[in-house]
Formats: C-alpha cells, sequence, structure tokens
C-alpha cells in the first residue's frame, strides 16, 4: 500500500463542493426565453477558449459584458431582459454531506479552493451559503486570469499549499484537471459524490472520524 503524508486538500466548487448550476441554468433560461437550440447557450456559457464564459471566468470581460454578449447571440430584445446571473447563480446549491465532511478535515488538514469562477458568483454564494469560512486559502481564476487548462494556474495553485506538492491532495470532478494536477506532482481524486469521496480519501490515509 502507498505511504501518503497528506498535508494540504484542495477543492473545486462546481460539481464538488457545489452542484454543476450551469446545466440547470441553461435548462431555465433555455425555457424563459423559449430557445429550441440550447447548442450557443452552451457555448456561450462553456470555459472553452474564447468563448463568453472563459472570458469571464479569467476576469477579462466583467458580468455585464457577459450579459450583452448573451442577448446580442440569442437576438432577445433588451426589454425582455431578465436577471439572468442570478437564475444562474442560484442555480449552486451545496453537495449533500461536503460542509460535514470539511468541518472535520477542517481540524487536522489545510484546505484550499481552486476553482475556475467568476467574482460575482462567489460573492453571490457567500452570502446565501457563507461557504468561505471552511476554507483556508482560496486560488480563483478571476484573480490570476488564468483557468483550469493552463498548466501555469496550476503552478499559482503551488504558492499557496504551503506544502510539497506530493503531500497535496487535488479534488475535481474534471478527470483532465486531475491529470494536469499530477503532472505537477499533487495526488487526485476525481469527485463523483461525497459519500464516495469519504471513501476515495481513506485511501490517502486522510483522517475522517
Amino acid at each position: 500500500m502507498s505511504s501518503y503524508h497528506i498535508k494540504t486538500i484542495i477543492f473545486d466548487l462546481g460539481g464538488v463542493f457545489f452542484t454543476l448550476g450551469t446545466i440547470l441554468a441553461i435548462e431555465k433560461i433555455k425555457e424563459i426565453y423559449n430557445i429550441e437550440d440550447e447548442t450557443l447557450l452552451r457555448e456561450i456559457f462553456s470555459d472553452k477558449p474564447n468563448s463568453a464564459g472563459y472570458l469571464l471566468r479569467k476576469g477579462l470581460i466583467t458580468i455585464d459584458d457577459f450579459e450583452e454578449q448573451l442577448f446580442l447571440k440569442l437576438g432577445i430584445n433588451r426589454k425582455q431582459k431578465k436577471h439572468t446571473r442570478y437564475i444562474w447563480f442560484g442555480s449552486y446549491c451545496i453537495h449533500y454531506g461536503i460542509e460535514d465532511l470539511l468541518q472535520i478535515l477542517k481540524r487536522n488538514y489545510r484546505l484550499l479552493i481552486f476553482s475556475g469562477n467568476i467574482r460575482e458568483r462567489i460573492e453571490y454564494l457567500e452570502k446565501k451559503c457563507n461557504f468561505l469560512r471552511y476554507f483556508d486559502d482560496t486560488v480563483f481564476s478571476f484573480d490570476y486570469q488564468k483557468n483550469k487548462n493552463d498548466i501555469e494556474f496550476y503552478k499559482e495553485l503551488i504558492k499557496h499549499i504551503e506544502c510539497k506538492p506530493s503531500e497535496a491532495l487535488v479534488i475535481d470532478d474534471e478527470k483532465k484537471n486531475i491529470a494536469l494536477a499530477r503532472s505537477l506532482g499533487f495526488s487526485g481524486i476525481h469527485f463523483y459524490y461525497t459519500e464516495k469521496l469519504i471513501d476515495d480519501l481513506k485511501k490517502y490515509n486522510i483522517a475522517i472520524n
């Protein structure tokens, strides 16, 4: 059995701490505006390079810019504009059991957020959920103009873990992100749901009691 000495545990937000709110938001917006083809919606909201969602997560455009692009591309009249950002942000919910797990982990480990995210969404969810209290530090894409498809973003993460990468564990719902983290020496867990995460943490000798 491999010997692990994990000191820092790093959490993604959307898809790990929170549910995948963007998927639900797209369905809501599609229904509100009677959009038949959701392909364009998915492209706008995605984090693929040069999409509006990608630029927003990197902090290169504002949420106001994003909404303008959204309604322009969808051909929706400004008078019909609703508070799309709140439909989007409000579609995120905390995964069952994750808060209890974090309270236990916080006793013995340094906990970080590593997230491709949007400043206004973090502010909204913090007011709604008061979740930042569980973490010792945060590394957000909008603060560094980098996202998770960029190895430099992971190198920035190394500056925050206060240990060797081999002593840090990244938890993410995207296998490609885990692969990039592992290429720099991190350990990684692919997240599915909280109960499985607990079992996977035990494989790394993480104290959960």
